[in-house]
């Protein structure tokens, strides 16, 4: 079962899915070809809705190159809670569901499902109080947050990690039991918790730099002030959409556009947020053109 949470994870996953699709072209066990087109996704947050509204766009696209019959392929996400993204809006949450539910390959929810054990090319599953088993070739995990090992190590007192192993830390981000030591991101959490996302640790980043060099000129640290800018969600090759600040959504291409730039804008310096630029303007308008 590969992760999914590096870039080496990602090319390895790349690899894999093509494999599957070319052995499912040249296989004449109907079993074993069913086994091939089932990709099942464990985890219905932002990374699994992501990454199954994605496959479901690709995955046809790479199947019919090969001419492989599409309607063979399965993408399946299994949720052991009610409903997906459940630490987000309402709103959000149906914008994806509708989307899932448009990609080329429609994609399967499969809610208040637990997965009981993973074997190789096999998940077993409870819901519905009855034990069943989905074969598949492709079972990827995006649920879970587990810390750095690093943060295990750590001489913490007692009282100074949450039950998930993280570091509690103070409003301006120091260890509770250790002042000017300072945290951040998805091995701590503050006494009012944050999501676990980019834009939070982006924030923290800035925030525990501003302190230390007030420390470093003798000023004292001050709290560190997140805000929520809004939600930027991947759904498919094409479309994305856009929460800003938790009123207003952007959906389709414009909200993969409003994506695309905000992501280009957080890169580090003027020269590469330039070079990231040409590379996205040539991606999404000059082979969009040569495609019409």
């Amino acid at each position: 079962m590969p992760p999914f949470a590096t870039i080496e994870d990602a090319i390895a996953l790349g690899k894999h899915l093509r494999d599957c699709l070319q052995r499912a072209t040249q296989s004449e066990d109907l079993h074993q070809k069913k086994t091939l087109l089932t990709f099942a996704i464990l985890g219905a947050g932002r990374t699994g809705v992501e990454l199954a509204a994605t496959l479901a766009d690709l995955l046809p696209d790479w199947y019919a190159s090969l001419d492989g019959e599409i309607t063979d392929i399965r993408v399946v996400i299994i949720q052991r809670g009610k409903e997906i993204l459940k630490s987000d809006s309402d709103r959000l949450r149906q914008t994806a569901q509708d989307a899932l539910q448009k990609r080329a390959v429609l994609v399967e929810i499969m809610l208040e499902t637990a997965v009981i054990a993973v074997r190789p090319n096999i998940i077993v599953i409870k819901r519905n109080d009855q034990i069943e088993e989905i074969t598949a070739a492709t079972i990827i995990w995006t649920t879970g947050i587990v810390t750095n090992p690093l943060i295990d190590t750590l001489s913490i007192p007692e009282g100074g990690r949450d039950q998930q192993g993280r570091l509690k830390l103070t409003d301006t981000l120091e260890l509770i039991d250790f002042p000017e030591v300072f945290a951040g991101g998805d091995c701590a959490v503050m006494e009012h918790p944050l999501p676990l996302t980019a834009q939070v640790a982006y924030q923290q980043g800035a925030a525990i730099a501003h302190n230390l060099q007030a420390l470093s000129e003798g000023r004292s640290p001050i709290a560190a002030e997140i805000e929520m800018r809004g939600t930027l969600m991947k759904l498919g090759l094409n479309e994305s959409v856009a929460e800003l600040f938790d009123r207003y959504e952007v959906q389709g291409e414009l909200g993969h556009l409003i994506r695309q730039a905000a992501y280009i804008e957080l890169l580090p310096t003027l020269a590469r947020n330039f070079k990231g630029t040409l590379e996205w303007i040539s991606d999404e308008l000059f082979q969009r053109c040569a495609g019409v």
